[in-house]
């Protein structure tokens, strides 16, 4: 296949753009899989839709775990494991000050099965600066393991305040962070990586990719990774669609940072697992 192609893009047949997206493998750095999905997407329908979509690799977490649990117990080579601290009665607004949340916590990360904690969020600054989340810190330095954040610049901020060590996955870059506050935070944090799940919009609005995201894309290739964000049962069902949006952008790359972007920053971090293709 590579060939073919090498072949019709020196005929002028195939874009450069072309070329660097053909059916690259996808990492999605943001899945959930939570308790109303389960019935109309068992497990079986969930992993025909990462087929069809060309996901060779997730990292999953749910509310509740069981979710995630199920999907790695299905195909363990496909799933990494990220163990959310929401469960009955603790979501985003009060997960931080959760009275039994760190043994919850410690409880499951016994198990050595996650390769992180959240995907969890902070919408306050204060709330990163609470016992509860100090300890959550220390966990993840102590099981070498990723935060997956979703906030605004000033949270993560305060979290490297409590402790520079601890490996930070930023949801969505950031949510509604532009590009001018994305870049800084990269590279004041070496620890800190993001994925751009609901950003397709702004990295490439109109369809065309923004030169300030081309620009931080090309500043620091190796710390973005893609996103879906399955937060809701609908997700699912424009799943396909939403993987065709980051393609659309990551065609207008050059190859060698698609790829990057697409799977290899994610596998550098998490593993290829049984996944052979990422292993290319």
């Amino acid at each position: 296949m590579r060939r073919l192609i090498a072949v019709l893009a020196g005929l002028g047949l195939m874009t450069a753009g072309a070329v660097a997206q053909e059916r690259l493998p996808i990492v999605d750095a943001h899945v959930h899989y939570g308790q109303n999905d389960w019935s109309p997407y068992p497990p079986a329908k969930v992993f025909e839709l990462f087929d069809r979509a060309g996901v060779a690799r997730v990292l999953a977490s749910s509310t509740p775990d069981d979710g995630t649990l199920t999907l790695h117990r299905t195909d363990p080579g496909r799933v990494v494991p990220v163990l959310r601290p929401y469960r009955a009665g603790v979501g985003s607004g009060n997960w931080f000050n959760d009275p039994a949340l760190v043994d919850y916590l410690e409880g499951r990360l016994k198990s050595g099965l996650y390769r992180g904690i959240g995907e969890f969020h902070l919408f306050d600054p204060a709330h990163a600066g609470t016992p509860q989340v100090k300890r959550v810190t220390e966990l993840a330095l102590e099981r070498d393991i990723y935060l997956h954040v979703h906030s605004g610049a000033e949270p993560i901020r305060r979290l490297f305040a409590i402790e520079p060590r601890v490996k930070i996955l930023w949801a969505h870059a950031g949510m509604t962070e532009p590009a001018s506050v994305v870049g800084p935070m990269l590279e004041q944090h070496r620890n800190l990586w993001t994925e751009v799940s609901f950003r397709a919009s702004a990295i490439a609005p109109g369809g065309k990719i923004d030169a300030a995201w081309l620009a931080l894309f090309e500043k620091h290739p190796d710390r973005f990774m893609i996103g879906t964000d399955t937060y809701v049962t609908a997700r699912w069902g424009s799943y396909l669609e939403l993987i065709e949006e980051h393609r659309a952008w990551l065609a207008q790359l050059p190859r060698a940072l698609a790829e990057r972007i697409a799977y290899r920053n994610a596998v550098a971090l998490f593993g290829a697992g049984s996944r052979g293709e990422l292993a290319k």
